[in-house]
């Protein structure tokens, strides 16, 4: 049987880490490795997972970083530590269905693919949402940047050397990207197994936070990202490749920036739009932009992007961050 590595980050998840490892461990496909990276929170969640790897010595292993470093770097760690030839990532405060792990092994032995794509459930304290995949759209996976609820033939992401570079912000849009970078065979199957926890308390507590660190990070992470990865992207995903990102940026300013005030945002629109400026194709004249050129983008990002990028078109975009920036948070 082929041997499946779960790597694990652990961090602050003390309310829901039993029910991710119980989750795990209760998988219809029993030849699995639980790596659990310990990145130095401060309540229980790792003892909790010290008490499961007592009892399952055979199948869960704690490895332990000595400073917190972030989600991105965790996950490079369980690569590291990896023995399986697949892995799965799955967010300590996620879980997954008892037939998660055979439904995408399966579909890597029919189809010899590199990377296999399912949907996932968003659980809302109870409330249970389908995301699903949109198997038949070729672009389908530029859309789904998550780095959960995939599976990854191991050989492939170590000959290719796609990690996550030890990153703190966008990791798994950055680890995405590279990944479709090396054009790997990819199956999108038309199945949702994944259950992505989403707290209503964590989120009314960020409303009032400042968010604009994240902007300004997002815009150097762009900068950097296309001088690293625009030269290796296949011809035919260059244009894809820049939507997507100028996309995220797009929305990311768009969300984070509203109630900022008029004059922070002068200073994040004038970045904003040197980014765009310095793009190495026009992005007015990308096929992507048109409303219905990308359909597995979700909707509302799609109409923010298109919208702003109408509104640029007649030098007015600005006027559209200048009023949401005027919004209360």
């Amino acid at each position: 049987m082929n041997k499946v590595t779960i790597i694990v980050p652990i961090y602050n998840t003390e309310l829901f880490i039993e029910q991710c490892l119980d989750s795990l461990l209760n998988q219809s496909y029993s030849n699995i490795e639980i790596i659990c990276v310990d990145d130095c929170g401060k309540d229980d969640s790792v003892a909790i997972a010290s008490k499961y790897a007592e009892l399952h010595p055979e199948t869960i292993q704690i490895v332990r970083h000595s400073v917190n470093r972030g989600l991105g770097a965790a996950r490079d760690t369980g690569i590291e530590h990896a023995q399986g030839e697949y892995i799965a990532f799955i967010d300590s405060d996620d879980y997954i269905k008892p037939d998660f792990i055979e439904t995408y092994l399966e579909s890597f032995f029919e189809n010899e693919s590199d990377v296999v794509i399912g949907g996932y459930i968003r659980d809302c304290e109870g409330e249970h949402t389908e995301h699903p995949t949109i198997p038949e759209d070729p672009l389908y996976p530029w859309a789904s940047v998550s780095a959960c609820c995939k599976m990854y033939r191991t050989s492939f992401l170590k000959m290719h050397s796609i990690d996550f570079r030890k990153e703190r912000f966008y990791e798994d849009e950055c680890f995405s990207y590279r990944l479709l970078i090396a054009q790997p065979k990819i199956k999108v199957l038309p199945y949702s197994g994944y259950y992505y926890r989403l707290n209503k308390e964590s989120i009314t507590r960020q409303r009032g936070v400042d968010r604009l660190p994240l902007v300004y990070t997002r815009l150097k992470t762009v900068e950097e990202f296309i001088d690293e990865c625009y030269p290796a992207c296949p011809s035919k995903d260059k244009e894809i490749f820049l939507y997507c990102l100028a996309s995220g940026l797009t929305v990311q300013l768009l969300y984070n920036a509203k109630g900022c005030g008029i004059n922070r945002m002068k200073n994040l629109y004038r970045q904003y739009n040197d980014v765009l400026i310095n793009l190495p194709f026009d992005i007015l004249q990308n096929r992507y932009v048109k409303l219905n050129n990308f359909k597995s983008e979700p909707t509302k990002s799609r109409l923010a992007t298109w919208l702003i990028f109408k509104m640029r078109r007649i030098k007015m975009d600005r006027l559209i961050f200048y009023l949401v920036s005027l919004l209360p948070k």
